[in-house]
C-alpha cells in the first residue's frame, strides 16, 4: 500500500472511546487508507463554554489506544498551536507536511450539516476531502442535496458503518455518578481515568 492515503480524524475525545475507534478502523478498511492521524483539538471553537480535560489527559488516553494499532497515528498539532483549532488552518498548514498522497478529514453527518458555520467553509470544501461518517437522525441525501453542496460533491465520501451510539458526555457522567465504563472504552483508557481521577 502507498504511502499514502491517510485521513485525518478530529475531535476533543474527551475521553476517546469504543465508538471512535471502531468507526475509524471500519473506515480504514473501507477506504484502503495507510492510516489513520488522531488529533486532538486544542481550543475547539464550537466549545467556548464547555470545560474540556486538560490537552495532556486526552492526548495521553488516545495514545494507549493508538499504540495499539499499526494503522493510527496520533498528531499534538491542532493542541500545541495558538488560539482556536480550525479545520482550515489544519488544511493550510499541517496538510502539506505530510507524506501523503490523498488526505481526507473525517467527520460525522452531524458535522457536515453544520459545516457552513465552520471557518472558510467553502476554501474547506473546495480545497479538502472528507469520508463523512452516518449518524442517527442526519440522512446523508437531504444534506447533501442542499443547493449549496452541490459545487462540492466530489470532494465529500459518504460511509454508512455501525452506529455506535457511545458519547464522551455519557461516559463523563458515568464517571461522575461512580458508575462502572467497562466496555464504553478500552481497559487501558478505564484505568487512565481512574488513576488520574478525571471527570469526578
Amino acid at each position: 500500500m502507498s504511502k499514502k492515503r491517510v485521513a485525518i480524524f478530529g475531535g476533543t475525545f474527551d475521553p476517546p472511546h469504543l465508538g471512535h475507534f471502531i468507526i475509524a478502523e471500519q473506515i480504514k478498511n473501507r477506504f484502503s487508507l495507510a492510516e489513520i492521524i488522531f488529533m486532538p483539538a486544542g481550543m475547539p471553537p464550537h466549545k467556548k463554554n464547555k470545560d474540556i480535560s486538560p490537552d495532556q489527559d486526552r492526548f495521553k488516553m488516545l495514545r494507549l489506544a493508538v499504540d495499539k494499532n499499526q494503522g493510527f497515528s496520533i498528531s499534538d498539532w491542532e493542541i500545541k498551536k495558538d488560539g482556536y483549532s480550525y479545520t482550515a488552518q489544519t488544511l493550510s498548514q499541517f496538510v502539506p507536511q505530510l507524506d501523503a498522497e490523498e488526505v481526507f478529514f473525517i467527520i460525522g453527518a452531524d458535522s457536515l450539516a453544520e459545516i457552513f458555520k465552520w471557518k472558510e467553509p467553502e476554501f474547506l470544501l473546495s480545497e479538502a476531502k472528507f469520508i463523512v461518517y452516518n449518524r442517527p437522525d442526519y440522512d446523508f441525501g437531504e444534506i447533501l442535496s442542499q443547493q449549496k453542496f452541490q459545487a462540492y460533491l466530489n470532494n465529500i465520501l459518504t460511509y454508512r458503518g455501525l452506529n455506535i451510539e457511545i458519547s464522551s458526555s455519557f461516559i463523563r457522567e458515568e464517571v461522575r455518578k461512580g458508575n462502572s465504563i467497562r466496555y464504553l472504552t478500552l481497559e487501558q483508557i478505564e484505568e487512565y481515568i481512574r488513576e488520574n481521577n478525571l471527570y469526578r
